[in-house]
This record gives structure tokens, C-alpha cells and sequence, in this order.
């Protein structure tokens, strides 16, 4: 190697040092920023995950309280309904002023919310009939137990759900319902009490499969036929006709009779007794307009009480 040569090879040798001595400061300098942009990125992303996870908690927050509102305002729109349930199961323990007192409140309420909360399109199934005292409701269910194993029926009615029918009505708007309501409380308020209690069995339908098993009554029959008649009338002024035959008060305690069980005998109904405590009486204070509801067990709603107060 000549000596051009080697002073060409050092120049190089010496001109690659001088670059890497004043570039070194600069790459130094731009692995700096690059390390910061990394520990800012870093910050700035764990600061966005805790605003999502505040906005996660604020909604979840959110939808819990919409939840909350929605079933107060359900059960705001439920509690006419409770208390007049709450009125009819009571009615037989307290007494005439009582009852009185409960029983208007419970219709008022009852009915302005029904027709509140209901739109216009939506029919009410109506009928008006007599409730039974809690003590009567008690002795008839457990009878049931007895019964069901000479009377082989499909259906047996709920222990709130008994009754005697005064009047059947069918399907009605809220606003009719409401209207009637008001001249049934007027109705009642000139009525007198009546006294009426179960005896005997008896079925409708035909002969070897009857459709329905019932309880007869007696009492104070001729007052309670009278007071149909007024019932029946007041109804006739809504729009209700009176039904064609003739009125046979009864306590209806089971539906459709089990035809595998082979054809049914009369006999049947004589072997089933009476309760054991005999047969059950009740003072009779008030009307009720009830609500049918197809598939519910009770399946029958009191939409107004109405006390005898002459």
C-alpha cells in the first residue's frame, strides 16, 4: 500500500469518527423523545381507560335508577288494585263503618286508576256479584279435599274466586266501568243487609258430564232476588240487557266433570255431605264490581266495593 493510499483510507477512517462524535448528541437526543412520547402515550391511555370505565359506571348507574323508576311507577300503578283486593279480603273481620270507610276509598282510588292506566281500546270482562267472608272461603276450601274424591271435576274454583253472581255483564270499555260504578255505590247505599248461607249440591250441564258443580243457598232469598232485580235494572241503564232466564243464585265450586271417570251418578252428590262444621252463613253488606281476568288464578278482580249503608 502506497502512501496515497493510506492517507486516503485515513481521511475516511478520521472523517467517520468526526460524524459519529456530532451525530451521536443527536441520536442520543431523538431516543430521548421517543422514550417521553412512549411514557406520554402511556399516561394518556391509562387516563382514557379510567374515563371509560367512569362512563361504564355512570351508565350502569343510569340504567339501574331507569329500572327503579320503572317498577315504582309499576307498582304505583298496581296499588288500586292491592288495596281493593286488600278491602274485599278484610271486609268480613271489620265493622259497618268500617267497612265503609275502606270500601270508598278502595273504589275510588281503584277506579280512577284502572281507567287511568288503561288505554282506550282495552275491554274490561265485568259482573256484579256478592263476595264471601274469609271464614266462609276457609270452610269451603277445605271441604274441596272431600269433595274432589266422590266429584271427579276438572276445574275447581279458587277460594277467593267464589261468589254469588248478580248480574253478568261481558266485556266493557274503563270509562263504562267507572260510570257504572258510580250509580252501583248509590244502589248500595240504600240497601239493606241480608243473611244467606250454603246447603245443598247440585250440577248443571248434561246428565252423565255436567259442566258445572255448585253450592245452592237459602236464606234471605226474596231480598236477595230484589236486590238482582235493582242490580239488573241499573246495568239495563249502561247498556247491559238483563239475561232471559230466570235468576238461580248459587256458589259455583267446580267446572267441567272428568268423563273418564265414567258417566256421572247423582248418587255422588249425596255422598259428599256437608262440611263439617255444617254449612256456612254470612252476613251480606256490600256489591262488588268484579274484573275477569281469562287465565289468572283468582282470576277475578273487585274493581269497586259497594256497602249497604240504609
Amino acid at each position: 500500500m502506497n502512501d496515497h493510499t493510506f492517507a486516503f483510507l485515513y481521511y475516511r477512517y478520521d472523517s467517520n469518527i468526526l460524524f459519529m462524535h456530532q451525530v451521536k448528541p443527536h441520536l442520543e437526543m431523538l431516543g430521548e423523545v421517543r422514550r417521553r412520547e412512549q411514557i406520554w402515550i402511556q399516561k394518556e391511555l391509562k387516563l382514557l381507560m379510567t374515563l371509560l370505565d367512569m362512563i361504564g359506571k355512570s351508565s350502569t348507574y343510569a340504567v339501574k335508577l331507569a329500572n327503579e323508576n320503572i317498577l315504582n311507577s309499576a307498582n304505583s300503578d298496581n296499588l288500586s288494585s292491592t288495596n281493593a283486593l286488600n278491602s274485599t279480603n278484610n271486609s268480613s273481620s271489620t265493622n259497618a263503618s268500617s267497612l265503609t270507610n275502606n270500601s270508598s276509598s278502595s273504589n275510588a282510588s281503584s277506579l280512577t286508576n284502572n281507567s287511568s292506566s288503561t288505554n282506550a281500546s282495552e275491554k274490561y270482562r265485568l259482573f256484579v256479584g256478592i263476595q264471601l267472608p274469609q271464614d266462609v272461603q276457609r270452610v269451603l276450601d277445605i271441604w274441596k279435599s272431600s269433595l274432589q274424591e266422590v266429584l271427579p271435576f276438572q276445574k275447581w274454583t279458587h277460594p277467593q274466586d267464589v261468589h254469588v253472581t248478580l248480574s253478568f255483564l261481558g266485556d266493557a270499555s274503563a270509562e263504562t266501568a267507572e260510570a257504572l260504578a258510580a250509580d252501583l255505590r248509590q244502589l248500595a247505599a240504600a240497601a239493606l243487609p241480608l243473611t244467606l248461607h250454603a246447603e245443598g249440591l247440585g250440577v248443571f250441564g248434561p246428565p252423565a258430564a255436567p259442566s258445572i258443580l255448585w253450592a245452592g243457598l237459602a236464606g234471605d232469598l226474596d231480598a236477595l232476588a230484589a236486590l238482582q232485580r235493582e242490580v239488573a235494572g241499573v246495568c239495563a241503564r249502561h247498556g247491559f240487557p238483563s239475561e232471559a232466564r230466570a235468576y238461580r243464585p248459587h256458589l259455583t265450586l267446580a267446572r267441567r266433570y272428568r268423563t273418564a271417570a265414567g258417566p256421572f251418578k247423582r248418587s255422588a252428590l249425596a255422598a259428599a255431605g256437608a262440611p263439617a262444621g255444617g254449612w256456612p252463613a254470612w252476613r251480606v253488606e256490600d256489591i262488588v264490581l268484579y274484573r275477569s281476568h281469562l287465565g289468572r288464578q283468582p282470576a277475578y278482580e273487585p274493581l269497586g266495593v259497594f256497602p249497604f249503608e240504609a
